[in-house]
């Protein structure tokens, strides 16, 4: 491995949770990423992490394989379509690794929000 390869792995190893959300609700996410932030945690956010022009679903596909866990956020508009691309990325990677799912019920969610069965046992 040579520093390159050295300095890519820790930059895949520094994010404690992915900030998996539909895009409608990327206002009220980003607000929890900085609240994460200031509690000494590395939230993972597209807008923060992707550089324009590359490749992001295989950026994203690297990521998957080294994030600790996965933050599920629902809100008013329910699961986005990339968001549940996304979430079945991080199901099979995370049974796997048994790393947490962990969902998140944003203040827009409706009282009884509809969830994927398998997000739903989280």
């Amino acid at each position: 491995m040579n520093s390159t390869d050295e300095a890519t792995m820790t930059s895949y190893e520094q994010f404690d949770v992915f900030l998996c959300h539909n895009s409608k609700d990327k206002p009220e996410v980003k607000q929890i990423g900085e609240q994460l932030i200031q509690q000494g945690l590395q939230p993972w956010l597209d807008e923060w992490e992707f550089r324009p022009g590359l490749p992001w679903q295989r950026e994203l596909e690297r990521q998957i394989e080294h994030i600790k866990s996965v933050a599920v956020f629902v809100g008013s508009s329910g699961l986005g379509p990339w968001q549940e691309q996304e979430l079945d990325a991080f199901l099979r990677e995370f049974v796997k690794r048994q790393c947490p799912v962990i969902p998140v019920l944003l203040p827009s969610a409706p009282q009884q929000p509809k969830l994927l069965i398998f997000l739903s046992g989280n």
